[in-house]
């Protein structure tokens, strides 16, 4: 989807000049994301650096040409603006419990207005000197919007084989988020548990047994138990002992479809050898031994 998104806007970006905008959008939210994690040890996005949703706002929503900046620097600015604002958006709107959701719309009207005084600070002394403009002063318009183009073509691969985008983001994967909530990482446990919840209505068993045994209660066990998981089954007449010592198991091959797939589509390939290549290149424990049969 990323790469369809990138294509899909060549034209427009090719026709009006606005691949600085998204070039600038784009780093802009990747360096913010790379900050968080540095300094917390998790994702912001959680399974993204760059969401794709935000990601189509920055090719298809914010960069109308009628309005957006007219001077190139304007249009830089414009852009790191957007992706500035789609994360704190993204922070607060997460914080006050409404759907984030709206962090990619709610900041557009404010920077359209913003337009003018965005054209008249490039002009000013401070930042007259920054104008790339002075930069191929002999290039044709459309030859300067190629330039742009050609510039966020190499980052846009340079992201996409770093996995900075793309649908290979280390948070897509439960056991990393697991390890973050046992070492105690900010907003961890409540996504691991989150997961479970999804996965288990997905039908894992084995994630209906993990939320169990963090609700401590007997309906994600009875569901568990339904999709076949034995130790979901032990488990349903533990709840409510004063030291119910829950017993687990390691995910079965009918989990790890489910617990595989990450945020995104189905996984067609489902042979053993397949399944436990993938889990073993997530960080699954004990999967990356022979192929169990």
């Amino acid at each position: 989807m990323y790469l369809l998104l990138f294509l899909v806007a060549l034209p427009g970006q090719f026709l009006f000049g606005v691949a600085s905008m998204t070039l600038s959008a784009v780093l802009t939210t990747y360096l913010c994301s790379l900050a968080y994690f540095a300094a917390t040890g998790t994702y912001l996005f959680y399974d993204s650096y760059v969401p794709i949703a935000i990601f189509l706002g920055m090719h298809l929503l914010f960069t109308d040409p009628s309005t957006s900046p007219h001077s190139e620097l304007g249009r830089l600015l414009f852009g790191a603006l957007y992706g500035l604002s789609s994360v704190g958006l993204y922070v607060l709107l997460g914080a006050i419990g409404v759907p984030t959701f709206y962090d990619k719309l709610l900041q557009v009207p404010v920077l359209n207005v913003s337009v003018k005084l965005l054209d008249r600070l490039t002009r000013s002394n401070v930042l007259k000197g920054l104008e790339p403009v002075r930069i191929g002063r002999a290039l044709a318009p459309r030859q300067r919007n190629l330039a742009y183009m050609a510039v966020w073509a190499t980052v846009f691969v340079g992201l996409s084989a770093t996995r900075g985008l793309g649908d290979r983001h280390p948070g897509q994967w439960l056991p990393f988020w697991v390890q973050a909530c046992g070492n105690g990482l900010p907003r961890a446990c409540a996504y691991v548990a989150n997961l479970q919840s999804i996965y288990c209505g997905a039908g894992s068993g084995w994630a209906c047994n993990q939320r169990g045994m963090i609700d401590e209660t007997s309906a994600p066990f009875e569901r568990g138990c339904r999709l076949g998981f034995v130790p979901a089954c032990r488990n349903i007449g533990r709840v409510g002992s004063a030291s119910p010592g829950f017993e687990r198991a390691p995910p079965t091959m009918a989990d790890y479809p489910i617990l595989l797939r990450g945020s995104k589509g189905p996984i067609t390939e489902r042979s053993p050898a397949a399944l436990q290549t993938r889990a073993c290149g997530q960080g699954w424990p004990d999967t990356c031994g022979p192929t169990s049969p």
